[in-house]
């Protein structure tokens, strides 16, 4: 068996091999195809089952087959290639690579592959600079070149929204025309090769176009919802930040749906936009003398903050999110300090064979944590799924309202209750309490949550 020591000369060896060998030859998006092999030999090597397995003693023509074999691998929807110790290595959809199943990407101008669960989401890097490219040339001769670029936008209001906006447009009354980041075809906006970056470019042209084309209409329908917006926030600490259409399914349509983001106390509890939509069939319902009210979940955000201050707090942590914080497995004063400024952290949680990966974060003022292990086990907030384990049909029963540990041995979670069990054909799904704890993030210290905060 190979010591860490062994396993990093071993790692720098055969990237010095397929330097040397490849010359520079890269995949379709810029990156280093001796990067990709060196990685996908690594994963191969950890998948084994044959701890000893030595990549070094491969030749330099074994080696230059699997590149090539991996090169067209990569390039070819639905297609795989077997790794040198017996990992299958396959494309599902152009950027979406599966090693032994577990989702990897590419990530452009950056060496490797990289586990889908860790990799950024939004639109960033030499993809977005090449997104650019393409809609200045498209746009070089049209009059909606005048929108300018989208840039990347993160908003999480009930769910994470990766977008691209542009600025707000004048000739239509400040509206901001919106498109998705992840509207293209793979698994992560990084992961996208150039010709699918070019479809992307196509598609958000069109959607410039029809923009511009009724750009007038738009000015007028989104001065009626910036009227709306003004009134549903009128007693609340909040300002309209943002009228926005997405003109991708508006085409042909007269009456057009908008969303509108505030900036106010956003889902972790900090100053931040917050989402509202606004469709064409509520407008026509508030010309009638409906009243929607105001944004409760702001409203209610401030209040909760409150309390959480008196408290010492800066947010409620589920117990599950605070056992793996604690597991030791890796930094977890890095990981509250990420989560004090993003809304969400992923991580890798080292071991041998399959990736364990977790992660943290925001939703309602409280931190939440999922943790998977391709092909054994996904956990996400009270629900728990394990692949190919059984236990007896009375030991089930007896389950019911006892530690987690008395049925299955996890890294974390011991001490949490379960609440039912069901089989399902992969294994067993168990739904636990989601009981919550305070914490403060500075210090990473948690304590029971007071009773006017359960």
């Amino acid at each position: 068996m190979f010591s860490g020591n062994q396993d990093q000369f071993a790692a720098d060896a055969i990237n010095a091999r397929l330097e040397s060998l490849l010359q520079g030859e890269c995949v379709g998006n810029g990156t280093p195809l001796a990067s990709v092999v060196a990685t996908a030999l690594d994963v191969d090597r950890r998948r084994s089952p044959v701890n000893d397995h030595n990549s070094i003693s491969y030749s330099n023509g074994e080696l230059l087959k699997l590149a090539t074999d991996i090169l067209i691998t990569l390039d070819c929807p639905h297609s795989k290639t077997t790794l040198l110790f017996g990992t299958i290595l396959e494309t599902r959809n152009l950027g979406e690579i599966l090693i032994d199943g577990e989702c990897w990407t590419l990530d452009a101008g950056r060496p490797g592959l990289h586990p889908a669960f860790t990799a950024r989401k939004g639109a960033h890097g030499p993809n977005l600079e090449l997104l650019h490219h393409h809609i200045s040339r498209l746009t070089r001769k049209l009059a909606c070149r005048r929108l300018g670029l989208p840039q990347p936008l993160l908003i999480n209001d009930n769910g994470e929204r990766h977008l691209l906006h542009f600025a707000p447009c004048a000739e239509a009354g400040g509206v901001v025309l919106q498109c998705w980041a992840n509207g293209i075809d793979a698994i992560r906006f990084c992961g996208a090769f150039p010709e699918q970056i070019e479809e992307f470019a196509e598609s958000i042209v069109k959607d410039m176009r029809s923009f511009w084309k009724h750009r007038k209409g738009i000015a007028k329908q989104g001065a009626e919802v910036r009227a709306i917006a003004e009134t549903r926030i009128a007693h609340l600490e909040a300002a309209v930040d943002a009228i926005i259409i997405d003109m991708g399914f508006q085409f042909y349509m007269e009456n057009l749906d908008f969303h509108v983001h505030y900036l106010a106390i956003d889902v972790a509890l900090r100053p931040g936009l917050v989402l509202d939509y606004i469709p064409a069939s509520r407008r026509e319902a508030m010309r009638r003398g409906a009243n929607f009210g105001p944004i409760l979940d702001i409203s209610g955000r401030y209040e909760q903050l409150d309390k959480l201050r008196r408290h010492g707090a800066d947010g409620r942590i589920t117990e599950l999110a605070a056992a793996v914080m604690a597991s030791g497995r890796f930094d977890s004063k890095l990981i509250c300090s990420k989560v004090s400024e993003a809304y969400d952290v992923a991580v890798e949680i080292p071991g041998c064979g399959t990736s364990m990966f977790a992660a943290f974060y925001w939703a309602d003022g409280s931190i939440y944590a999922e943790v998977c292990k391709h092909g054994t086990m996904n956990w996400n907030r009270d629900v728990l799924e394990i692949n190919g384990f059984d236990v007896p049909e009375a030991k089930l029963v007896t389950m019911i309202g006892k530690p987690l540990s008395d049925l299955v041995e996890l890294p974390f979670g011991g001490d949490i209750i379960v609440e039912q069990v069901e089989r399902i054909p992969e294994g067993l799904r168990l739904h636990v309490a989601e009981n919550y704890l305070m914490i403060d993030l500075a210090s990473g210290r948690t304590w029971e949550c007071p009773d006017d905060l359960v």
